[in-house]
This record gives structure tokens, C-alpha cells and sequence, in this order.
């Protein structure tokens, strides 16, 4: 048994003031998606740079 089914069958009363604090969801504001550049700027062949063994693709704008 967890301690979940413990509480609910022990105390029903804690069960629900724990499970009414833990339903709480902390909104977040969305982002917007903030491109750098233009898509043909993005995919154009000097876009990319080696670091290390990865490519990483460069920062426009």
C-alpha cells in the first residue's frame, strides 16, 4: 500500500485537504516564438557552424 491509500483509508478528511493543496497548477504564460531571421536566411549554406563535432546553427538578426 502507498501512503496515498494509507490516508484515504485511515483519514479521508486529510486525503482531501492534501489532494485539494496538490490539484493547484501554476499557470505560465505562454511565449511566443521569436524567429531571428527569415527562412531562406536560415537554411542557407554558411547557417551552420562546427563546434566541436555538432552543428550548431548561427544567430541571425
Amino acid at each position: 500500500m502507498t501512503i496515498g491509500e494509507i490516508i484515504r483509508y485511515k483519514d479521508i478528511n486529510t486525503y482531501r485537504k492534501l489532494t485539494k493543496m496538490c490539484s493547484k497548477k501554476i499557470d505560465k504564460p505562454k511565449k511566443e516564438i521569436e524567429l531571428g531571421d527569415t527562412v531562406e536566411n536560415l537554411m542557407q549554406h554558411d547557417s551552420y557552424r562546427r563546434e566541436g563535432r555538432r552543428l550548431k546553427q548561427t544567430k541571425w538578426g
